[in-house]
């Protein structure tokens, strides 16, 4: 089975963080997202199925195609865009949500994370994969930098 199918079916990009998605998007904007952000929420990463994405950045950067495409179909061009640059575009709403879910993920569920997708260790103990990560990530959001976390595992 490809990296982001198990990903997406019980990993990184499972339903577990769209819901961690949608929790740091009441914490930024205050309020929470349409209808149609909502649903966008929820597809945002789905084009990872089927793809390598921790072996290949090609593939990887091509992850948002498919949820955009379904996004279009249901919304129009307001639901393609706001998942098709969500992982490089710091002024897309849905970039800075998504980078903010790791920052509140419970460290049980990084745990789960790389137990599950083993390349997430490169090399490291579980522990300290995990407790890299999340220094990573404390560092990127409270210095207001809010690096991608993809960027991190390429780091590595």
């Amino acid at each position: 089975m490809k990296e982001g199918t198990v990903s997406v079916l019980i990993g990184v990009h499972s339903p577990l963080h769209a819901i961690l998605v949608l929790i740091a998007w009441i914490k930024l904007y205050k309020k929470f997202p349409k209808f149609w952000e909502l649903c966008c929420i929820f597809l945002h990463d789905i084009g990872h199925v089927g793809k390598d994405y921790l072996t290949s950045i090609e593939e990887k950067n091509l992850h948002p195609v498919l949820g955009a495409k379904i996004a279009k179909v249901l919304f129009g061009q307001k639901g393609y865009d706001l998942i098709i640059d969500h992982d490089r575009n710091k002024k897309n709403r849905l970039y800075r949500p998504d980078k903010y879910s790791w920052y509140i993920a419970p460290t049980m569920l990084l745990y789960w994370d790389t137990i599950v997708e083993p390349k997430l260790k490169k090399g490291e103990t579980l522990r300290n994969s995990v407790k890299s990560f999340r220094s990573q990530v404390e560092q990127s959001i409270e210095t207001g930098q809010w690096t991608s976390s993809h960027q991190f595992y390429l780091r590595r």
